[in-house]
């Protein structure tokens, strides 16, 4: 069954699918059309072959809409989660987005392995655990101090129980204060430049645990 409005005398018959008088009104109250599981099958909360006039009111296709999810409920007998409004979709996607830098810090440090430590140094002819780190996080786009010492002010303190890949973890190897940084991979490993060369080691080894000075995140 369709239905039209025509608009003057002289004009055609315009034919608006409901799909698009009800996305008007998502974008308009902030929610979304999410797919439902009914009987095994997919079904959407709006058909696309439906019509409506084009002054169908925004209000009333809204509480169609929600009409629509109770009865959903009814025949599924699973409860229907309300939509995700535009504030917490921007916030997952911040969170992918910042997973992904993860992910390329991560990634891009351990091309690193087995290059040779030289103190000073910032190529793959040789490097220092804070010329590495900052290396890797400007592959990235994020700029950060040259000297351990400064990269330990930079970002946010966390404990080390809530670390996450890539976040920065320091030691002091060398008397008081963060003398050496490395970056954090996960399962209590992480990667620096020692002396022998860039490696990965654990969190959890005598030396280091005893060394470890605190973490901070940059990716906030």
């Amino acid at each position: 069954m369709q239905a039209s409005l025509t608009i003057g005398e002289s004009r055609q018959r315009t034919m608006v699918p409901k799909q698009v008088i009800g996305l008007t009104a998502i974008l308009l109250t902030g929610a979304t059309i999410i797919p439902v599981n009914i009987g095994g099958e997919t079904q959407r909360t709006a058909e696309f072959a439906e019509v409506v006039p084009v002054t169908s009111s925004i209000t009333e296709l809204t509480q169609e809409n929600t009409v629509n999810l109770k009865i959903m409920e009814q025949r599924s007998g699973t409860e229907v989660l309300p939509p995700a409004n535009v504030c917490t979709l921007s916030m997952i996607d911040d969170k992918i987005e910042k997973m992904k830098l993860r992910n390329e810090i991560v990634s891009s440090v351990l091309t690193w392995e087995g290059i040779k430590y030289k103190w000073g140094g910032q190529s793959r002819a040789g490097v220092d655990c804070s010329g590495l780190v900052q290396l890797v996080y400007g592959e990235s786009g994020l700029k950060l101090p040259r000297t351990s010492y400064e990269q330990f002010r930079v970002g946010v303190g966390i404990p080390r129980s809530k670390l996450e890949p890539g976040d920065l973890v320091f030691f002091n190897t060398n008397g008081a204060g963060a003398s050496h940084v490395g970056i954090y991979l996960g399962d209590g490993q992480f990667i620096s430049a020692t002396k022998n060369c860039v490696e990965i080691q654990s969190l959890d080894q005598p030396y280091w645990n005893k060394t470890y000075r605190g973490s901070r995140r940059v990716i906030v």
